[in-house]
């Protein structure tokens, strides 16, 4: 029998309370259309409590007309780097066939949010 590997994720990455508690930023893109939408702390508390993780969690997309899925990403400041909240390999190692990511700059540089 094999021991499964696991990623060792950094203390504030583990729940949604800690992260609320050190002002962690947090993101969701969606796989289908790419939107990078940022995503508030508390407003996770308050919807799953402080104990819910992030890490492999996917929710549907906040983008009007899309169907996709959302995956998370943290980082523990700005500047600083972000951390995918994927631990499952199966779900990490479609990231690549994905979109890249979508912001409002990328739709004003693209002429398609003027």
């Amino acid at each position: 029998m094999t021991a499964a590997l696991h990623t060792l994720w950094p203390n504030w990455t583990k729940t949604v309370g800690v992260m609320a508690s050190r002002n962690i930023l947090i993101r969701s893109q969606c796989r289908r259309c790419g939107a990078l939408m940022r995503v508030d702390p508390a407003d996770l508390v308050a919807r799953y409590g402080a104990g819910w993780s992030l890490i492999d969690t996917q929710e549907r997309c906040r983008m009007v007309a899309c169907d996709g899925a959302a995956f998370y990403l943290a980082a523990r400041t700005y500047g600083a780097p972000w951390h995918v909240l994927l631990e499952e390999a199966a779900l990490r190692e479609t990231l690549g066939d994905g979109p890249a990511p979508v912001t409002a700059q990328t739709l004003i540089a693209s002429g398609i949010a003027e």
